[in-house]
């Protein structure tokens, strides 16, 4: 029997957390089979719940707050909405498991819905699950708060699903990154792209226009991150467009 500090996790929580992962990991898939994005995935944080999967847990629950995030900066007109706009700048907090941080987060957003007359907005919804869920950075109690924003997301995938491609690139981005550095060829000796380079820079460019699609940081400072150009940057970009 299970001891209390691996318990299963609950069907009717772990069936939304792994369906959002999966999805979220599939999206992301990289352009050819490689072990950076997996050994990205496997820096998240070590995510205490009281249930098996702490980490996956973690994991979802960031890609599925992203993916609301994401959604909410693609669909303008609703950026009018106070809360909605908060959403929008909420990446820090969800990027986040540090306690300070989310509650500042939570009661960022929290604060422009907390005062409204039922029945609230529909739009609302989203983001009173986003506060939620920051208000847990560890614990038995984060498991039903991400079962629950991972569900807002699976009601709604015809909106929400193309979210969670650049999803997972805000929670892992910059480990990938981290890791594609470490195995970034030499240059050739004759200055033409040779075949190790041409296939490095394939598995940097599908991270890079992942992390530029989860709206996380400038042009200028991706470019940075990436350790190439601004015109490469763009000219990547483009092609993506």
């Amino acid at each position: 029997m299970s001891s209390r500090s691996n318990a299963a996790l609950p069907e009717d929580w772990r069936a939304p957390i792994l369906d959002v992962l999966e999805r979220a990991r599939a999206a992301a898939a990289p352009p050819a089979d490689n072990d950076a994005w997996p050994k990205a995935e496997a820096g998240q944080a070590r995510v205490r719940t009281g249930y098996e999967a702490g980490r996956r847990t973690a994991s979802a629950g960031q890609y599925a707050a992203h993916a609301l995030r994401i959604d909410a900066i693609e669909h303008p007109a609703e950026r009018a909405e106070p809360w909605s706009l908060a959403l929008t700048r909420a990446a820090p907090a969800i990027s986040s498991w540090d306690w300070d941080a989310r509650m500042h987060g939570a009661l960022d957003l929290r604060a422009t819905f907390k005062d409204l007359p039922d029945p609230m907005p529909a739009s609302v919804r989203p983001v009173r699950a986003v506060a939620a869920w920051l208000t847990h950075n560890s614990g038995e109690g984060l498991v039903p708060v991400t079962a629950r924003l991972c569900g807002i997301v699976l009601a709604d995938l015809e909106r929400y699903e193309r979210a969670l491609r650049p999803a997972w690139y805000a929670v892992h981005g910059l480990r990938l990154l981290a890791e594609l550095e470490t195995r970034r060829p030499a240059a050739p000796a004759r200055g033409r792209p040779d075949k190790d380079s041409t296939a490095h820079a394939e598995l940097l460019k599908a991270a890079v226009r992942g992390i530029h699609d989860a709206h996380l940081m400038t042009k200028a400072d991706l470019a940075k991150a990436a350790g190439i150009s601004r015109p490469t940057l763009n000219t990547w970009l483009d092609e993506n467009a």
